[in-house]
């Protein structure tokens, strides 16, 4: 039987994740921890993730094209993926990840 607590996941390469807020509002605190938490407790050193605020540096937003905040973008391995949202469906980040499970 395997062991539930902590799923085995097939990442071969790094993935490279940006996470776009805006300001420290409620809901980008809430993503910064549960993007933190699922990257520590999945990927372990297998990530680079950049957390980067928008009202900071506006320009980035309009060359990403963020329209929403929070918003996480996985840049690699391609294709990009975009998830918005304070990503605390566990399920729905790894879907959009694209992290298969070891079989």
């Amino acid at each position: 039987m395997k062991n539930k607590s902590k799923p085995d996941f097939n990442i071969k390469e790094k993935i490279i994740l940006q996470l776009y807020i805006a300001g420290m509002s409620e809901n980008a605190v809430l993503a910064i921890q549960n993007i933190t938490q699922f990257c520590n407790q999945y990927l372990k050193d297998r990530y680079d993730l950049k957390i980067i605020d928008i009202y900071k540096n506006p320009s980035v937003a309009e060359e990403q094209k963020i329209v929403f905040s929070p918003s996480l973008i996985r840049q690699f391995p391609l294709p990009r993926k975009i998830l918005i949202g304070d990503l605390s469906d566990t399920k729905k980040v790894i879907l959009a990840l694209g992290i298969k499970f070891k079989e």
